[in-house]
């Protein structure tokens, strides 16, 4: 069951399911790695392939027109510079840390219509931060452990 949760929490917000699985605390190094980055890619599978089915529906809803101007805002130009500047790297990079995996995925789509290259990019983005969270609080102690119990009370 909560194999589940951590797979869940992976595909929308990858950071989550890390902590998830570590507050738990009965996943092992080895599984916590596993179930995190197979979230993060079914997440990034997922809204890869609804791309533009998400984004026809969210139009219909919201009878959004698209708009002869440019409405810029911290978060837009945030967005435009993370894009022209980094490129694919950059926000896969990205993606775990602060994008979450949907906004990640459908900024990656915008830029690059190939789904397995940003799978790939997403794949070795996920891995590495999975390594290396997972990697750090499982081998480095009780002093991680407490550090990500305060972060998940607050």
């Amino acid at each position: 069951m909560y194999g589940i949760i951590v797979l869940v929490f992976s595909g929308l917000k990858f950071i989550a399911g890390i902590a998830f699985a570590a507050a738990i605390g009965n996943f092992g190094f080895w599984p916590c790695v596993i179930l995190t980055i197979s979230g993060g890619m079914i997440g990034v599978y997922l809204f890869a392939t609804l791309d533009l089915k998400i984004l026809n529906f969210f139009n219909k809803l919201f009878k959004i027109k698209k708009r002869t101007y440019v409405k810029f805002s911290k978060r837009t130009r945030f967005m435009v510079k993370l894009r022209s500047t980094y490129g694919l790297a950059g926000i896969a990079f990205l993606t775990p840390l602060i994008l979450q995996v949907p906004i990640g995925t459908f900024l990656a789509m915008r830029l690059i219509k190939n789904k397995w290259k940003v799978s790939l990019y997403m794949l070795f983005s996920f891995t590495f931060y999975s390594f290396t969270i997972c990697g750090c609080y499982y081998f480095l102690g009780p002093h991680v452990k407490s550090m990500m119990d305060h972060i998940l009370r607050h």
